[in-house]
């Protein structure tokens, strides 16, 4: 089973970042999905970073892939509804962001 191998992956890993984000993948994602063929290398390509909230979350995600020009302080976003759109488009668990593949 996928999920039994990603566990095992987990306990191997010497990087405890490597660690944390496989464990919330398994939780986000794999749970829902067991017999999926995604593998390790998949998983640490979809992650996105850990964040406190949605909306800081879609905002660094704009920001880094140029959507987002330099605006003047007098303009304003509303991440919460910006972040409720693009949330299909990932998940979340503890705070950590994966891309849905």
């Amino acid at each position: 089973m996928l999920y039994s191998q990603v566990k095992e992956a987990i306990k191997q890993s010497d990087k405890e970042t490597v660690r944390e984000i496989l464990e919330t993948y398994g939780e986000a994602v794999l749970m829902s999905a067991l017999n999926c063929d995604v593998n390790i290398a998949d998983i640490l390509e979809v992650y996105q970073g850990k964040y406190s909230n949605d909306g800081e979350f879609v905002k660094q995600l704009l920001e880094d892939c140029g959507d987002i020009p330099k605006l003047p302080s007098y303009i304003y976003i509303d991440w919460e509804k910006t972040a409720r759109d693009i949330m299909y488009d990932y998940v979340e668990d503890d705070g950590h962001y994966f891309r849905v593949i």
